[in-house]
């Protein structure tokens, strides 16, 4: 009984390895999808016990890799973060740890830069509103000083009037008191 026991722990032990292999060559040659398979069937044949601590590992560096299309550093954060809470004594602690603390400030980062991108936007949002203000400005400007301008035609002309009027009236009481003598 204890021979089929070893034997049936030796066999998953190699399906283990298998799993991690393939998963390593896979990794290499940027089939991320097909790395991750394997990794997460090593974990799954392992439990709580090596080498799904690596595998967990290897997950998050999925995730994190730059030439990965898929790549999600929230997801590699939660990988790398479960390496530090469920395997604890694993050799890969502390580069689970750096991952995290790098990942995390890298998110902060472009939560940051998409926040400026925004701030940016509205600014030059209000700018472009401030520009067509000013348009509308010099257009009413515009508008005024060419009512000012008729204003002034028309005063000039009232007032020419007013000077033939005035001239024609001094004329005609000229030629009444012409005509009186």
């Amino acid at each position: 009984v204890s021979g089929c026991s070893l034997l049936r722990d030796w066999r998953e032990q190699r399906r283990i390895r298998e799993s991690m292999l393939q998963g390593h060559s896979l990794f290499l040659y940027g089939d991320y999808e097909g790395a991750f398979i394997k990794y997460r069937e090593a974990i799954v044949l392992a439990g709580k016990q090596a080498p799904a601590d690596a595998a967990s590992y290897n997950i998050g560096l999925i995730h994190a890799h730059p030439n990965n299309p898929e790549r999600d550093n929230l997801k590699a954060i939660e990988s790398f973060s479960k390496v530090v809470s469920d395997y604890a004594e694993s050799p890969w602690v502390e580069q689970a740890k750096i991952w995290v603390g790098v990942l995390q400030q890298a998110e902060r980062s472009k939560q940051e830069a998409e926040i400026t991108r925004e701030v940016i936007e509205q600014s030059q949002q209000a700018i472009e509103r401030s520009r067509q203000d000013a348009e509308k400005f010099k257009l009413a400007a515009e508008k005024s000083k060419q009512e000012v301008d008729r204003t002034r035609q028309e005063m000039e002309k009232s007032r020419q009037v007013l000077e033939r009027a005035n001239q024609i009236d001094i004329e005609i009481e000229q030629k009444k008191r012409d005509r009186g003598k």
